[in-house]
């Protein structure tokens, strides 16, 4: 076999594969997005809010639909406004997006979320499990975006990928220092 015939038969990284391994627990009580939605809503502490909305972004939660939640909440505690469930569905009302199939499954999401139970202490630590996934979710997919490169890229723009890459990624690990700074053991 030729080093071209093995190249084209190579199994490609697939970062579905990744991030299944990284996949949500089935039972919300063991989710750590699912918590975090929890505590983030019954909290009173508005700094610890404001700082978990600060650092975090809809697009660090493997759900989608907690994602969706994630970013209304952060939205509300952005405004200063009350971010407490009936206050998230109302928002979520006003812009139209409780109609249909996927406002079903997000208004069942918002319901879950807020019967968890989970305590609104240690918000910044549920924030950091949420984050450290995304973290690794990021860097598979970092892995597969430079294999890709070392085979379809030109060779002159692969270095400058990999510093693209590698930048991003000290984005990353900044962001995840400054969640956590300050933070007290909970």
């Amino acid at each position: 076999m030729s080093a071209e015939d093995r190249q084209a038969t190579a199994d490609p990284v697939d970062v579905d594969d990744l991030a299944a391994a990284d996949a949500a627990p089935t039972v919300p009580e063991l989710d750590p997005e699912a918590a975090l939605l929890c505590a983030l809503l019954h909290t009173a502490e508005a700094a610890e809010a404001t700082h978990v909305a600060g650092h975090l972004a809809a697009t660090d939660f493997l759900n989608p639909r907690y994602g969706d939640l994630f970013q209304v909440t952060a939205d509300l505690i952005t405004a200063g406004e009350p971010h407490h469930a009936p206050r998230v569905l109302a928002a979520l009302t006003a812009a139209g997006r409780v109609a249909g199939h996927h406002g079903r499954l997000l208004v069942d999401a918002l319901q879950t979320v807020t019967l968890l139970g989970t305590p609104a202490v240690g918000l910044r630590t549920l924030a950091a499990d949420v984050l450290d996934a995304a973290y690794r979710r990021r860097f598979a997919r970092t892995a597969a975006d430079l294999t890709r490169a070392a085979s379809e890229a030109p060779t002159d723009d692969l270095f400058e990928l990999l510093l693209d890459q590698g930048r991003a990624m000290r984005r990353e690990t900044k962001r995840r220092e400054s969640l956590t700074a300050g933070q007290a053991s909970d």
